[in-house]
């Protein structure tokens, strides 16, 4: 009777399957990329993996999907502060550099002028704002409701009647 071939062990300490690409220089380059707005998707074309990789990442990883949201929040209340800036309007110091001729003579020297730029306010930004902080009021769409009763009498017209005869 023939032996049996002794079965092949296998070593369970390393886990099954194709290891994982999520490193902390991945999750730097995330960092970076989501603080500049991009999407989860843009994230996971750079970092060269497929986007359902990026959502597996967040469920192992609560600490990244965590820092996602607050890289994300962070960049979101920047682009907030902005809109708002622009709706109101704002001010700020600005150093602008003038060359100033001597007068007569074909040179001169450059003069710092330390001034305040101020920008007016913007109405299509004042717009965006007021669509979504009060919609009810501001927004794109309006519904007409027609309601009533309507009541046509439809007679039946000869030929005749039709053509003018």
């Amino acid at each position: 009777m023939p032996s049996k071939k002794p079965t092949k062990k296998y070593n369970y300490t390393k886990k099954p399957g194709r290891p994982t690409k999520f490193t902390k220089e991945i999750k730097l380059k995330a960092e970076k990329l989501s603080r500049r707005g991009f999407t989860d998707k843009e994230v996971a074309e750079f970092v060269d993996v497929n986007e359902t990789t990026i959502h597996r990442w967040k469920v192992k990883h609560t600490d990244f999907c965590q820092s996602l949201k607050m890289w994300k929040e962070s960049s979101n209340e920047n682009v907030q502060l902005s809109l708002y800036q622009r709706a109101c309007g704002y001010s700020h110091a600005e150093t602008k550099a003038q060359w100033v001729p001597e007068i007569g003579k074909k040179r001169g020297q450059w003069e710092t002028l330390d001034m305040v730029k101020h920008y007016p306010p913007d109405t299509a930004a004042c717009f965006i704002w007021l669509k979504n902080r009060d919609p009810e009021n501001w927004k794109d769409k309006y519904d007409h409701n027609v309601s009533g009763n309507l009541n046509i009498i439809i007679q039946q017209f000869s030929e005749s009647d039709l053509s003018g005869n």
